[in-house]
């Protein structure tokens, strides 16, 4: 598993904060449930980002910010967060009913043109059978002229002009 620059020991998130040992240790303990640490095995690691936040929160002590300042300042935080990652999720869905809404008319109209165009080919097919059964009629009807022409018959055809 590659953890990469995103995870931090606790050693290494000290030394990124540049803050002393003994304060950096009691910030994790203090607001390690707000930090999102991870097990690593049996390593715990920290978010990259935690290492500014507990210099940011030493700073912010030496203002004169309370533990419980910082608390509430986490608290409003991951409230803020959440509602943003449920006003996303929101909209989100929104916008994915209103692409399927647009896909299923998309495919009515591609099924309605489907069914034309099967329809249209019945149309042919059947045009294309009177055809060949016209085109069979009319060969035969030559071929009979034909034979009644090769047996010298003196009677006259319609198709026959009388002008001879």
């Amino acid at each position: 598993m590659n953890t990469g620059d995103n995870w931090l020991t606790l050693a290494e998130v000290i030394r990124k904060s540049n803050l002393d040992d003994i304060e950096a240790r009691r910030l994790v303990k203090k607001f390690g449930r707000f930090l999102a640490p991870r097990n690593f095995g049996d390593i715990v690691k920290y978010p990259a980002p935690v290492a500014d936040l507990l210099a940011r929160f030493t700073s912010l002590r030496q203002q004169g910010w309370t533990n419980e300042d910082l608390k509430n300042l986490l608290i409003m935080t991951r409230q803020e967060i959440q509602e943003d990652c449920k006003a996303r999720k929101s909209n989100l869905l929104v916008e994915l009913q209103q692409e399927s809404a647009t896909l299923l008319e998309d495919l009515e109209i591609v099924m309605n043109f489907g069914s034309q165009m099967q329809a249209d080919l019945r149309s042919i097919v059947n045009l294309m059978t009177s055809f060949d059964y016209l085109i069979v009629n009319m060969l035969n009807q030559e071929q009979e002229l034909s034979e009644l022409r090769a047996k010298g018959s003196p009677r006259k055809f319609p198709c026959e002009s009388t002008d001879q």
